[in-house]
């Protein structure tokens, strides 16, 4: 395994020996970063938030107190609670890693949240934010970025996206993991983080879950966001801030089909309300091609990949209507 995958298995901090829960999510935009601010607020340590290296931002001020010493660096208007002079008592437990990463990818912990949002409005939340940092053709729409391959992978977006959910609802234990919506989360914040942080063994006031609450909202971000910008700590904001159902208030009917039709199984999961039906695409190439393709890929980021373990069998089970994209390399 790599050492960036194996930086991301402990906190590596004083006191907090190893995680006790997972925060995962898509690499969409998806609205973890409200859950996690929320349990940085309620004293929850969130460390190394997404694989990122923040060793240098924290000071031990001894036991569980830390002060957040790194500055304007960006991540604030992701997790506004990282204001440069903060101190924080953590608890200590849980601890909380928040990743993008698959199962099995990191040593287990007690439980898992799992947090999710509509596929289809994730996607277009992306295809949004690659457009305000110009990381993507101005001329590509919506349906053509969902269409192209998911960085190094031979897979589209849409795809990766599919197996990816399809993949933590199969290794997800009813017992020990929780789903957290994002629209959940956006029409009844309160009750969001209240079934969240309880499945999670966290007692907190009343008073502290609503101040939690508040200083985690949209609001709250979207000023960070233009601060950041204003004082050229970043180039762009990237919080819009939008309610569930973007993609159906903007996309034509043609759109929706065929970037939709793909999360059935999904949305089914999940509690969304189902795409129209598409007529199934004609396999260009096989099954074992195209699980060969992914674990490759997948190699390549550092996860340790058994093509006998669970995590292989599990992608070959969930990528049965998955081809290549049509323009990802195969050789």
């Amino acid at each position: 395994m790599s050492a960036r995958a194996l930086f991301h298995d402990s906190p590596e901090r004083l006191g907090h020996p190893h995680y006790d829960v997972d925060l995962v999510s898509p690499e969409v935009p998806s609205g973890a970063a409200w859950l996690a601010n929320c349990l940085l607020e309620l004293g929850v340590s969130v460390w190394k938030p997404w694989g990122s290296d923040d060793r240098a931002h924290w000071l031990s001020l001894g036991g569980l107190r830390h002060r957040y010493v790194g500055g304007d660096n960006g991540w604030s208007r992701v997790l506004p609670a990282l204001r440069d002079g903060r101190e924080f008592a953590f608890r200590a437990q849980p601890c909380v890693r928040a990743h993008h990463a698959w199962p099995n990818a990191h040593p287990a912990t007690r439980l898992t949240l799992l947090f999710v949002r509509d596929p289809r409005d994730a996607l277009y939340s992306a295809w949004q934010r690659s457009r305000r940092l110009d990381a993507i053709p101005p001329e590509q729409d919506f349906v053509a970025f969902c269409s192209s391959p998911f960085f190094h992978f031979p897979i589209s977006r849409q795809d990766h996206l599919l197996l990816f959910l399809r993949v933590w609802r199969r290794a997800l234990d009813s017992a020990t993991g929780h789903v957290t919506r994002f629209e959940d989360y956006r029409r009844d914040p309160i009750g969001t983080l209240l079934a969240a942080q309880r499945h999670a063994g966290i007692d907190a006031s009343s008073q502290a879950v609503q101040a939690a609450v508040a200083a985690s909202s949209v609001e709250r971000l979207k000023v960070e966001d233009r601060r950041l910008q204003e004082i050229g700590v970043v180039p762009s904001t990237i919080v819009r801030g939008e309610p569930p159902g973007e993609y159906q208030r903007h996309c034509d009917d043609e759109a929706q089909r065929r970037v939709g039709s793909r999360f059935g199984d999904i949305c089914a999961w999940l509690g969304y309300t189902p795409p129209a039906a598409a007529e199934a695409e004609r396999r260009l190439h096989s099954r074992e091609q195209v699980h060969a393709g992914i674990l490759s890929a997948l190699g390549k980021t550092g996860v340790c990949i058994d093509s006998a373990g669970w995590l292989a069998s599990a992608i070959f089970d969930c990528a049965a209507d998955i081809d290549f994209a049509t323009s990802a390399s195969t050789g």
